[in-house]
């Protein structure tokens, strides 16, 4: 990573992108300027992980605030699991009334997969972030991964799906009626 204007933005190598598991699960991991090598840094995974998004994408304004929070002393960490876009329709579609399972398992998955390649991960201090779908899957980590994600920041998270907008939610977790379970 290089500084790209002098005015603090860096330019992506190549390899910043990557492809993580046997699901081939897009990531990025960004270090701190000036950040030295085999140094460990506490991990924050910053999450959206809701259909209908991407987080890993080329585009300068998507990475700022990431590159804030790295610099501030994390290893920052961001993963789009399935069920977001731009992927495969088959990737898109594996969360039909699976948002925990699958989308929980993504996340873990791919972050240990990086944490095998980024060495400088220390997965014993992981925190995860995130707002609206990625708030609720902030409180999910937490709560039922507990041995992965030491704490989180929570922005609005879905709290009820059973109250939450039924366009949005019978699209992807089906009529209430039809499974009261998911």
């Amino acid at each position: 990573v290089t500084d790209h204007d002098g005015c603090g933005w860096q330019m992506w190598r190549a390899d910043f992108f990557e492809r993580v598991t046997d699901r081939r699960l897009p990531s990025g991991v960004l270090y701190p300027r000036g950040h030295v090598a085999d140094r460990k840094l506490p991990v924050l995974v910053d999450v959206y992980g809701g259909p209908g998004h991407q987080e890993v994408v080329a585009a300068r304004s998507r990475w700022l605030e990431k590159q804030w929070w790295a610099d501030q002393g994390f290893a920052v960490v961001v993963i789009d699991n399935r069920g977001t876009p731009g992927v495969a329709p088959s990737f898109d579609k594996a969360i039909h009334r699976r948002f925990a399972d699958v989308i929980l398992t993504d996340q873990v998955d791919a972050l240990h997969a990086l944490a095998e390649k980024h060495t400088d991960l220390d997965l014993t201090r992981v925190a995860i972030r995130g707002w609206s779908f990625g708030g609720w899957l902030s409180a999910l980590g937490v709560l039922r991964r507990p041995d992965v994600y030491h704490c989180a920041v929570v922005g609005a998270p879905v709290t009820d799906w059973a109250l939450y907008d039924t366009a949005y939610t019978e699209r992807y977790l089906g009529l209430p009626a039809d499974a009261p379970d998911v």
